[in-house]
């Protein structure tokens, strides 16, 4: 057991990050309307900016947890928009030296598969499926739109799954942690409201 004075000096040996809900629209646009700052139209750049100081005076992440709606509000409508929308609030939102090359481990939000919006399109138009055959195709296009990315960045997304466990491990002390990444989105368990449809 591990006794409370050395648990105060206890040496951090391995630290990761963990965000959710980050991925704002191109044009930083809001579900709520309102009146705002600087602060709610710049908050990716300066959580990104956060993220990059961080890591760079204490020590470094071994990953971040990116627990999902990574592209509001409807996620990436079609595979042309893909590399555009990774590149504007992925690749050029978390580019600091520090968290550049540091690898995420994501899961898929609600918004990731339409946000309560169609998921079928024509080419950036989302429209209505003609069929459930066309629905689960578009789902699955959601997915596939993020899981297939490859960052020129050390390839550092990664979306292997809707369920998957990843390792992250420090070679230097053999100190090492289970993720277990588990999609909340399914319709048994949130129910298709507030996905799609």
């Amino acid at each position: 057991m591990l006794s409370c004075e050395k648990f105060m000096n206890a040496v951090v040996l391995l630290a990761m990050v963990a965000i959710g809900d980050w991925g704002t629209t191109l044009d930083k646009g809001s579900c709520c309307g309102g009146t705002y700052n600087n602060f709610d139209l710049h908050a990716q750049e300066v959580v990104g900016t956060l993220m990059d100081i961080q890591a760079g005076t204490a020590v470094k992440p071994k990953a971040v947890l990116g627990h999902g709606d990574s592209f509001y509000w409807t996620g990436i409508d079609s595979l042309e928009s893909r590399d555009s929308r990774f590149a504007v609030t992925y690749e050029g939102r978390y580019n600091g030296d520090n968290i550049r090359n540091v690898p995420w481990v994501n899961v898929m939000g609600n918004h990731d598969y339409g946000g309560a919006n169609y998921v079928c399109n024509v080419g950036d138009s989302l429209v209505r499926c003609n069929s459930t055959a066309e629905m689960l195709q578009g789902l699955e296009n959601k997915f596939r739109y993020q899981a297939d990315y490859t960052s020129p960045n050390d390839n550092r997304w990664s979306l292997e799954d809707r369920f998957y466990v990843r390792r992250i491990e420090d070679a230097a002390t053999g100190v090492s942690i289970d993720i277990f990444n588990v999609d909340m989105n399914d319709a048994d368990v949130a129910g298709s409201h507030g996905v799609c449809c």
